[in-house]
């Protein structure tokens, strides 16, 4: 029996709109900032910065298939018996399963994918170190799970919303780029929103390198500190 952490809001199925939106300027301080057009000298036409349009191409790819194929896509957790209801570690054939269509997508950097199995393994060992009081699965969410959506750090999200994500802060360095994303007001979700999110050319593609909800997780410290009796 497993307990897999499950994803915040929707499930569409409706395809994303082949829709770029302008990227908004990175702010000062910027290294080397790129908007996904540049204005055009009098009798010339907008030159496109590729590198912007293929990164905001990806990103939505990413989310649509988060949303749409892999809504709980986390890190299962097993469970002894269903009568004791015990958490005994990471239910490896499931992750394993999820990992390989985690790669199969081609959307992520080899470093992101091994840093998502050092947090399987993190809270792996995380567990099977735990008493039982911290093992109970009925007693809501675990504690090696976060409370929110580690996809976009959120508990509620606008339908659709990987159709219209729009790149801000976008900083390029040598093969690597940095940038947030956020939806916009009309969703339905006030601004402001931003989550941050890294990239990397991988032969000459970009693939997802990092992304800032997974900062939820923690060392096998950090969670041994967490479970000590509060001082009175």
């Amino acid at each position: 029996m497993a307990l897999t952490l499950a994803g915040c809001g929707n499930s569409p199925t409706s395809n994303p709109t082949a829709e770029i939106v302008v990227q908004r300027q990175a702010g000062a301080g910027s290294t080397k900032a790129a908007s996904l057009w540049s204005p055009p000298k009098f009798g010339t036409a907008p030159r496109i910065n590729p590198d912007s349009v293929e990164l905001t191409a990806l990103v939505r790819n990413v989310y649509e298939w988060h949303v749409t194929k892999y809504p709980n896509y986390g890190f299962p957790l097993q469970v002894n018996t269903p009568s004791d209801s015990l958490l005994t570690g990471i239910d490896w054939a499931a992750y394993n399963n999820n990992y390989a269509a985690f790669k199969k997508t081609g959307f992520f950097s080899n470093e992101f994918l091994a840093r998502h199995r050092a947090i399987a393994l993190t809270i792996d060992s995380s567990v099977r170190q735990a008493s039982a009081e911290w093992r109970n699965a009925n007693d809501g969410i675990p504690l090696w799970y976060s409370d929110a959506d580690d996809w976009c750090n959120c508990q509620d999200n606008p339908d659709n919303y990987w159709q219209r994500l729009t790149l801000s802060n976008l900083k390029f360095g040598a093969d690597t780029a940095t940038f947030n994303w956020t939806w916009d007001e009309k969703d339905g979700i006030a601004p402001p929103f931003s989550y941050a999110m890294k990239a990397k050319k991988v032969n000459g593609a970009w693939k997802i390198n990092y992304m800032e909800g997974f900062r939820n997780y923690g060392t096998a410290a950090d969670y041994n500190q967490r479970m000590k009796p509060s001082r009175q």
